[in-house]
């Protein structure tokens, strides 16, 4: 039964553990016999003569360790090992362990290499080519329509906007009125 005295010492009460109440019945209901009722008071300390931890081992509950059984518990390492190792694994394959370094051929870079008839060009083929811009672009078209065709690509120097410096950086993108590109040949 429960024992209402308040402990005063540090030291926590021991448990103490009532055996289940027999209770006798006569044949004449009436009358009760009083030592019928055994209320003995003994702790788990003194019973077995072990502390209620080793109890609670003994009797096959388990060992507590964040609430985990031993069996949990082994899950839990084998668990976090592998990841561990895993984890370990997917780091040094992003660091480059164990691989080989490549090399790679690569093609030398091109430049583009188109040229435009300066009779027959848009104003969006002109501004394909560097250092010219829309509003160039433009006036080329417009100093082609009121002029007349260019009868070679110094003729573009009517145009204003356009110098020698940029006509020189612009020559090789463009095409004289009576050139035309001949497909390459193919030698056998």
């Amino acid at each position: 039964m429960y024992d209402p005295q308040p402990a005063t010492s540090a030291e926590p009460t021991p448990l103490t553990v009532t055996p289940p109440v027999e209770i006798a019945v006569a044949a004449d209901t009436t009358s009760v016999n009083p030592e019928a009722f055994v209320e003995p008071s003994v702790s788990a300390e003194t019973k077995l003569g072990r502390p209620l931890e080793q109890l609670a081992q003994a009797d096959g509950a388990p060992a507590s360790w964040l609430w985990l059984t031993k069996y949990d518990q082994f899950f839990v390492g084998a668990f976090v090992a592998v990841f561990l190792m895993l984890s370990g694994y997917h780091w040094a394959t992003l660091g480059g362990w164990g691989m080989q370094p490549i090399e790679l051929e690569r093609l030398p870079e091109r430049q583009y290499d188109f040229r435009i008839d300066i009779n027959s060009a848009s104003w969006v083929e002109w501004t394909q080519i560097e250092g010219i811009g829309e509003v160039t672009a433009q006036k080329i078209i417009e100093d082609r329509q009121n002029n007349g065709p260019f009868r070679s690509v110094n003729d573009l120097l009517r145009v204003k906007g356009i110098g020698p410096k940029k006509l020189e950086m612009m020559r090789p993108f463009l095409r004289e009125p009576n050139e035309h590109d001949s497909p390459a040949k193919v030698e056998p």
